[in-house]
């Protein structure tokens, strides 16, 4: 049992990793121009851009590519 648990938390790092990284870059400190009220607009973009990348991809042509096409370069 202690083990799998083991296991378990080894195995939840990256995704934990992941996790913390957001929450660093949205609670950090604001540069200018921006206020702390544009946190709240940090979350929002987080969030459209995990569910609507068909929306970014008209506006980011990289994201239309393979990436072994954005390595290779034009």
């Amino acid at each position: 049992m202690t083990l799998l648990l083991i296991l378990l938390g080894i195995a939840s790092l990256p995704t934990s990793a992941i996790g913390l990284v957001v929450v660093w870059h949205v609670a950090r400190p604001q540069r200018a121009p921006a206020d702390t009220s544009n946190r709240i607009n940090k979350l929002r973009l987080i969030w459209f851009a995990m569910t609507r990348e068909d929306v970014l991809a008209e506006h980011l042509p990289w994201l239309r590519r393979d990436e072994w096409e954005n390595i290779q370069g034009d």
